[in-house]
């Protein structure tokens, strides 16, 4: 009797490990999946990147000798060496990171102060102010462009101020779009840092600057590093302010990768090349500071 009752644990144990065996493969296999689609556009564009032109463009299932390929028949760093030669790349490269840094610091600096008030202090009008933050949100950017334009053409006559074509012009433009959404963001990562540190911080002595800088800010550095990147990439990517509000000197590589893809036509590998030079510092970005980012989005949206 004992026999038969341990040969059917066994034999129950085994079924559980078996469908735990084939859960889990099923996950695998979805996982890989999911991966491979996200990524195989990205890979082929790597891929592509090292090929050459008659490569890509002669592909042709029909013809076996042709057909396409992952791995380039002849691999090839031309198209890396050509991406400065029709487009100044490499100029926008470096206006880009000027206004995106600018960006990012002016983001962060005055995200902090405005999030701090709001977390530390109560005023009046400061629901109905956190309000008005939020709502910019809903409205989208395109609306504001004739704006900005008449107002940089307004203070360029009247303040003799230049703001069109200019860095400091394209970083104030890019600070306002990003500041709403740093605020809320901060604003609730602050909430979950209790008040009495900066209680104990300024019994120690420090004023309420000092407990600011000295003790909220190193606590909040998740949530600060996630507004920075935020506010990095919005100004890195975007394309249609910088379109209109900037000029030869402060093209951005957004606006450089529409230039190639007009003047280059259908030389896809050089476009390939010049998009995964563009991608690096984002991608370097979220390499290094990755932990710090998804910590900060999940406190900053999940607490309050």
């Amino acid at each position: 009797m004992n026999f038969e009752l341990k040969k059917e644990m066994m034999q129950a144990k085994k079924r559980r490990s078996g469908r735990k065996l084939v859960k889990r493969t099923l996950l695998y296999l979805a996982v890989f999946l999911v991966l491979f689609i996200i990524l195989a556009p990205y890979m082929w564009m790597v891929s592509g990147s090292f090929k050459t032109s008659l490569e890509i463009q002669a592909a042709d299932v029909t013809r076996p000798h042709l057909e396409p390929r992952w791995i380039p028949r002849k691999f090839t760093l031309e198209n890396y060496a050509n991406v400065n030669k029709t487009v100044r790349m490499l100029d926008y490269f470096r206006n880009s990171l000027i206004i995106s840094l600018g960006t990012m610091f002016f983001s962060i600096v005055i995200s902090i102060t405005a999030a701090y008030a709001l977390s530390r202090f109560n005023f009046k009008g400061k629901e109905t102010f956190a309000l008005g933050v939020a709502a910019t949100q809903m409205f989208p950017g395109i609306a504001f462009l004739i704006p900005y334009f008449i107002l940089f053409t307004f203070i360029n006559r009247y303040l003799g101020i230049q703001l069109r074509n200019t860095f400091p012009g394209m970083i104030l433009t890019y600070t306002t779009f990003a500041i709403p959404f740093s605020i809320l963001m901060l604003r609730n990562f602050l909430d979950t840092v209790p008040r009495e540190i900066d209680e104990q911080a300024q019994i120690d002595g420090c004023s309420r600057f000092g407990a600011l800088f000295r003790v909220i800010i190193p606590l909040s550095a998740p949530g600060i590093v996630a507004v920075g990147i935020y506010s990095f990439i919005m100004a890195w990517n975007e394309v249609l302010f910088a379109a209109i509000l900037t000029g030869r000197e402060t093209k951005t590589v957004a606006i450089g990768l529409l230039e190639y893809i007009t003047q280059q036509q259908a030389r896809w590998s050089g476009m390939m090349a010049a998009c995964i030079l563009v991608s690096i510092p984002v991608l370097l970005l979220f390499t290094f500071m990755q932990r710090q980012i998804v910590e900060g989005l999940v406190s900053g949206a999940t607490k309050g």
